[in-house]
């Protein structure tokens, strides 16, 4: 009769590096908001970021006539007025807007990163945005920067989901609508 041995599960795991992976963007994403949140107070609002606190504020349908003038759309007009009427006029708290803005964005570049490129072009991705000045700085603006590169993001897994790249099977047309 033969005795069989019970085997220990072999650590390293597609758990266990599904769990490293998430810790590893949570430090990173740690790691970026308290770089995006250094020095909000260090200056005054500049000229644009006024201007982006005026339009903010104006009515609704003046906001959207205004816009159609310009060359930036409402949506982040919209939510900054939002915002700031929950978190006040400081300059330290309407530059949270963005900093939470830049923040959102390391987690979903990863996700992006991962679907497009494996879990390492993942990895190096997040890490890369969470520590990049350019990206730290327009965090910090009272500017629609930050969203932007959220945005942009989005478009990309959704185009990329829609399309059926990065080993997922070609998804419905919601992804078609979060790309549009």
């Amino acid at each position: 009769m033969a005795v069989r041995r019970l085997q220990r599960p072999v650590a390293g795991g597609a758990s266990d590096t599904g769990l490293r992976d998430a810790l590893i963007v949570a430090g990173l994403t740690v790691l970026a908001l308290a770089l995006r949140s250094a020095r909000l107070d260090f200056q005054p609002l500049w000229w644009d970021e006024g201007y982006s606190v005026w339009f903010a504020h104006q009515p609704l349908a003046e906001m959207l006539r205004l816009t159609a003038l310009d060359i930036h759309p409402p949506l982040y007009y919209a939510l900054l007025g939002g915002w700031s009427q929950l978190f006040g006029l400081a300059p330290v708290a309407l530059r949270l807007f963005s900093v939470v803005a830049g923040v959102v964005a390391i987690p979903l570049i990863y996700v992006a990163g991962r679907a497009l490129g494996g879990r390492r072009a993942g990895l190096l991705a997040a890490g890369l945005l969470a520590i990049n000045p350019l990206h730290v700085f327009y965090s910090q603006e009272v500017r629609m920067y930050g969203l932007v590169v959220v945005w942009s993001i989005l478009a990309v897994l959704a185009a990329a989901r829609w399309l059926g790249i990065g080993g997922t099977d070609r998804a419905s047309g919601g992804w078609l609508a979060v790309y549009v």
